[in-house]
């Protein structure tokens, strides 16, 4: 690790990992996705993105509806996938 490398913190579990090594996010209007350039965003490791339990949390500190919720969780899953 180069001593210059950023250094972020996963909103969850509150573990500081290299900014490459997460997940960076945005939401918007209770929607979340990818972060677009501008605005606020939030970072999410690996590790909880695929944590259930974690992801519950998430959705009730955003207070997205079911639905939302439901995208916000497929899109984890899509990510974990692809990588």
């Amino acid at each position: 690790m180069r001593k210059n490398e950023p250094i972020r913190m996963c909103i969850a579990c509150r573990e500081r990992e290299l900014q490459k090594e997460l997940i960076r996010l945005q939401q918007d209007n209770n929607n979340i996705f990818p972060y677009t350039g501008q605005g606020r965003s939030f970072y999410l490791c690996k590790i909880c993105g695929t944590n259930e339990k974690k992801i519950k949390g998430l959705t009730k500190r955003f207070r997205l509806s079911i639905d939302d919720s439901e995208r916000f969780v497929k899109y984890l899953k899509e990510l974990d996938k692809n990588g």
